[in-house]
């Protein structure tokens, strides 16, 4: 049970509806729930945009979902696997980076995820930087290291708030294709 309500358009100020169309966020739990504060959600959005401009769509859900595997963070997890899908990652990937194996990506991507993984959990060391920095100029590295650590805050804010998932049953931490297709279509 979400510890806060999931608010129903209509108990949303007007000026806020544009932010629930199927062109923009949808109907997805979290931004129902941060819907009592729309000012923080519409900021927040801002934010976020901001940070994804700054790298691809396939970068950025790489990064999301080590971020979210990292921190055990089922929620996160669940909503960016049907995300990441629509935006390059394969099936196969997202099983690897579920199973803590990243060996299967190029290098470029390698030590991303290493990278990810890293500031996530606080571990940051100079050799893993370093390794960064032959692979990514230093704005991506700020875009990806606030990504990263926007995706924790978020991750410990839904754990907070208790929130449930769209359509059941959690996914998985190295979903098959089938249960993709069935929970997501």
């Amino acid at each position: 049970m979400t510890r806060l309500d999931l608010l129903e358009l209509d108990a949303i100020p007007d000026e806020y509806h544009y932010l629930f169309t199927d062109d923009y966020l949808g109907d997805r739990h979290i931004f129902r729930v941060w819907a009592h504060n729309p000012e923080v959600l519409e900021a927040t959005l801002e934010y976020l945009n901001t940070l994804y401009d700054q790298l691809t769509s396939r970068t950025k859900e790489l990064v999301i979902l080590t971020v979210a595997r990292a921190r055990g963070a089922r929620y996160e997890w669940h909503q960016h696997i049907d995300i990441a899908r629509n935006k390059g990652v394969a099936t196969e990937e997202m099983r690897a980076i579920g199973g803590w194996d990243f060996s299967s990506f190029e290098d470029t991507e390698f030590v991303l995820l290493q990278y990810a993984e890293a500031v996530a959990m606080g571990e940051v060391t100079d050799q893993i930087h370093a390794a960064l920095e032959t692979a990514y100029d230093p704005a991506e590295i700020v875009a990806i290291g606030l990504l990263v650590d926007f995706y924790v805050g978020l991750c410990n804010y839904v754990a907070s708030v208790e929130l449930s998932f769209e359509g059941g049953e959690f996914v998985g931490w190295t979903p098959t294709d089938e249960t993709i297709t069935e929970l997501f279509g």
